[in-house]
């Protein structure tokens, strides 16, 4: 069944494997193939959406993952930089009571050059103070975790309440029919017209009954829901409905016990933290489906570069061809900076 195909790999694993994705071909179309090469990019800022995922799909990983609270912070000066140093031998798990570590602030101190007239009774009052200790606990409670202000955290829950109550989401957590299966963080690598892809989908509903499987993925943003068709083509959308709905189709053409099964088309739940208690769910159309596979104009006038092509790119930089080269030998006569300037013909 479709559950052969999941791999039992941790979001971190999925991520490393080196095969493209929705993300990494919507870089390609946004920026170029030399993101590929380690361009800079811009990143924005995925914790609320990513916070949200986890709360919904994956909630035994929250605790593990995110820190709540307001950072806390001290002045600059050398009880931090003392500090600071003590923490660089810390991990998870470490004694959060910073009075534990008397030897390491008193080495630390020596190693710093700091407080050389202080005998090591002195060093320790001077730095065994109450916003140092919060600042140390802290720090150290949040090791290797995203820290999270408490008012997006509980805007977060706030989120993820509404798509499991909402009468148009609550499907996709439903456990108490025989007919559904639901699955999160649904993680599968296949091959698609050639070319191997990875797809990690948010959640994943299979109707035994209808035999339909419904692909869904979660979006958060600032922008208002009534502009999510504007955020759909600024983020590429498209292309990780094509991609996954194709993934997931590959899956079932192969699969003897997936006989029959269709795959619906691509569900988009958007939540705006502008209002997370109403959610909009975009429906993909097919005819966009497959405008994502060969590139579309949209309604504003810009093009779109379809996965065929972007897929055609990155298989080239893998195999160490050049889009900007001029040589037709050496990038299968891709030549796009040849004759910016029409010439005159010499009179």
């Amino acid at each position: 069944m479709i559950n052969d195909h999941n791999l039992e790999i941790t979001e971190q694993e999925y991520r490393d494997l080196e095969i493209p994705s929705y993300s990494l071909l919507a870089s390609i179309a946004k920026q170029g193939i030399d993101i590929l090469g380690g361009a800079k990019t811009q990143m924005f800022q995925l914790k609320f959406g990513s916070l949200v995922d986890d709360i919904c799909f994956e909630p035994s990983v929250v605790a593990n993952k995110y820190y709540r609270g307001s950072p806390v912070t001290i002045n600059s000066g050398n009880p931090k930089k003392i500090i600071d140093l003590v923490l660089e031998n810390c991990n998870q798990g470490s004694e959060t009571e910073l009075n534990y570590y008397d030897i390491e602030i008193v080495a630390a101190a020596r190693k710093l050059g700091v407080y050389d007239k202080y005998d090591d009774a002195k060093i320790l009052k001077t730095i065994l103070v109450d916003k140092n200790e919060n600042y140390f606990e802290d720090k150290i409670k949040s090791i290797n975790k995203i820290h999270v202000k408490d008012e997006m955290y509980e805007m977060a829950v706030a989120a993820a309440d509404t798509l499991k109550t909402n009468d148009f989401t609550n499907i996709y957590f439903q456990d108490d029919d025989a007919e559904l299966e639901t699955f999160y963080q649904f993680k599968t690598v296949q091959t698609i017209n050639g070319h191997q892809v990875k797809v990690m989908l948010d959640c994943m509903v299979v109707d035994h009954k209808n035999k339909v499987i419904y692909p869904v993925d979660l979006k958060t943003g600032e922008s208002p829901a009534d502009m999510f068709d504007e955020v759909f083509l600024l983020h590429k959308y498209y292309l990780q409905g094509g991609l996954y709905r194709s993934a997931i189709k590959a899956i079932v053409d192969k699969d003897p016990d997936l006989k029959g099964y269709k795959v619906a088309s691509f569900d988009f739940v958007y939540l705006s933290k502008m209002n997370v208690y109403k959610p909009l769910v975009f429906n993909m159309p097919l005819l966009l489906h497959r405008a994502a596979w060969t590139g579309f104009t949209d309604r504003f006038g810009f093009v779109h570069k379809g996965l065929t092509e972007l897929l055609g790119l990155y298989s080239d930089w893998k195999e160490g061809f050049s889009m900007y080269t001029k040589e037709q030998n050496s990038n299968r006569g891709r030549v796009i900076m040849n004759n910016l300037i029409k010439e005159e013909d010499e009179g």
